[in-house]
């Protein structure tokens, strides 16, 4: 393929340096991709190749040619966290590559001067929440199973009951179907319809009641509109304009709105205005505090005027001030633009959004500091390039360990502490849990799709009882009492509760109250030099009787 290794092969999975043998290029490619350009004889498989004849098809089919400077060349890289692999030279087209070695992690490409801008993928903060799916069985989207209004379509008279219980969301296949509004049947496949409900006689009728509307409209004068008179604010006579017009008109509604639309339009919608005030009273319109509070989080407290990000939303294109809680650095930039890559939380010192720090701040004070980034600049459940992380124990700051970001969002914790295993105390609790109900479970790990912060969660005790189940914590002292270990107990209770679990923390004497609100959560008082299991088993037996029976009544 015209390259020679500059260094023994990594493996397939890893970037593997090369040298062109034309024009001497060193760059880092994927063995997949130069399988893949196998079937493309054409092309060749180094890519400053590549964009140099593309570049020179390019200029040839513009007409114009424009080179680039030096000193602009080095100001882009320098902006873009890349460090020249050649020395620079005036490139004869602004297409034209040149070699990079990206400073994170040292991959070397060719790259076009608006390929730089982008920056390496290695830092690249992808757009999707940090959230991951706790779901690893992968479950199918199951139509039955959906909130989506075309079940009310579902001709069961017609179709196979065995389609109803497998066909998914967005499945091809055909299936019948009736319209609840005109009952007319028809046959349609199951993506058409949870994607475009329509009825195919419905929607001919509308569409001939429209062609029929529109006709009139065209020869129908705004004078003969009451609703159209009343609003007209434009100079043109409305005995000459007719309602079908395309062109804008001035209009004037009852609240003082001055809008431009076409007659029809305000006439079947009213003033735009209006509307969008209504959709913001409703509390319909997407906000940014709601959406991105992260982001909101960064709004300038001063220079924004009466723009809040309570009454701005995501995608605003308004250029606002944004101000770093890091460093205090403050910056313009437009509102819809900073939920796109690379998606920096402050471009001064490099960090991202939805970074270990902000997701999981209690794992997040155990990232160690001799790492080479901080917790504000990896994601939870990204990779690190280059390095394990290395880790600190909260309880004990003389455990340090490494483990992936993975390992520790799936549950790892530190190894000497979990070697120690569950204390006499506990123990006694969990025998108690056995006689009070029946049987009961010790150390099991849950998975749940309403888990937000860890992939699964490992309880202490969990018990099921009156058709509940209960997860029962112990809290001891020793393990708890850090700020970063009451983050993590607060956040893991929040998550049972949310999985539908009743949540008892059984916490020592001396430590503070987690103040969780909810009916489905407990917090009873222990005491580890005079613990009383069989009491603490009872209570918890009498609170699962009321809670449920509460439950029922407000049923």
């Amino acid at each position: 393929m015209g390259l020679d290794a500059a260094e023994p092969f990594p493996g397939r999975n890893a970037r593997w340096l090369t040298r062109c043998q034309l024009c001497k290029a060193e760059c880092h490619y994927l063995l997949n991709y130069l399988l893949d350009l196998r079937t493309r004889n054409d092309e060749p498989a180094c890519r400053r190749c590549f964009w140099i004849d593309w570049s020179m098809h390019a200029a040839l089919m513009s007409g114009t040619s424009r080179t680039v400077d030096i000193q602009v060349q080095a100001e882009h890289l320098e902006q873009n966290n890349y460090e020249p692999v050649e020395p620079f030279f005036v490139l004869p087209r602004s297409g034209y590559p040149i070699i990079t070695r990206c400073r994170l992690c040292g991959r070397q490409e060719a790259h076009r001067m608006g390929d730089i801008g982008w920056g390496c993928t290695c830092s690249s903060n992808p757009g999707s929440r940090a959230k991951k799916s706790a779901d690893t069985t992968k479950k199918k989207n199951l139509f039955i199973d959906s909130t989506s209004p075309a079940l009310a379509w579902w001709d069961a008279d017609a179709n196979n009951p065995h389609d109803l219980k497998t066909v998914t969301v967005l499945a091809n296949r055909v299936c019948a179907w009736v319209c609840p509004n005109c009952g007319h049947h028809f046959n349609s496949s199951v993506r058409s319809i949870t994607q475009w409900l329509k009825c195919p006689e419905c929607n001919a009728r509308k569409s001939a009641e429209y062609a029929l509307r529109w006709v009139v409209e065209k020869v129908t004068a705004v004078a003969s509109e009451p609703e159209l008179v009343e609003a007209w604010d434009d100079d043109a006579d409305p005995q000459l304009v007719m309602v079908g017009d395309h062109r804008s008109r001035r209009f004037k509604c009852p609240e003082g709105h001055h809008p431009r639309v076409a007659p029809s339009r305000y006439l079947k919608s009213g003033c735009p205005s209006c509307r969008s005030a209504r959709t913001r009273t409703n509390g319909n319109r997407p906000r940014l505090v709601k959406e991105l509070p992260e982001i909101a989080g960064q709004w300038h407290p001063t220079l924004n005027g009466k723009w809040t990000p309570d009454n701005v939303g995501p995608d605003s294109t308004r250029l606002v001030w944004w101000q770093a809680a890091c460093c205090g650095h403050e910056w313009q930039e437009e509102v819809h633009q900073r939920n796109k890559r690379p998606r920096y939380l402050c471009p001064e010192c490099n960090t991202i959004l939805d970074s270990l720090a902000w997701f999981d701040p209690g794992m997040a004070a155990e990232w160690s500091p001799e790492n080479p980034t901080t917790a504000w600049q990896v994601r939870p459940t990204g990779d690190t390039t280059g390095f394990v992380p290395y880790w600190v124990c909260a309880v004990d700051s003389r455990h340090q360990w490494q483990a992936s970001l993975a390992s520790r969002y799936a549950g790892s914790d530190c190894p000497e502490c979990r070697l120690v295993g569950k204390s006499k105390v506990e123990l006694e609790h969990f025998d108690a849990a056995r006689k009070q109900f029946g049987s009961a479970r010790s150390g099991p790990k849950l998975i749940d799709r309403a888990f937000t912060l860890r992939e699964q969660w490992t309880v202490d005790i969990l018990v099921e009882t009156q058709g509940v189940e209960v997860a029962i914590e112990y809290d001891g002292s020793y393990w708890h009492s850090s700020e970063a270990k009451q983050m993590v107990d607060l956040a893991k209770s929040r998550d049972l509760l949310a999985a539908g679990y009743l949540v008892v923390r059984l916490r020592e004497n001396d430590l503070p109250s987690l103040d969780i609100l909810d009916p489905g959560y407990l917090e009873l008082q222990v005491y580890s030099v005079a613990p009383r299991p069989e009491t603490i088993m009872e209570a918890i037996a009498e609170w699962v009787s009321v809670t449920r029976a509460e439950n029922e009544n407000s049923l």
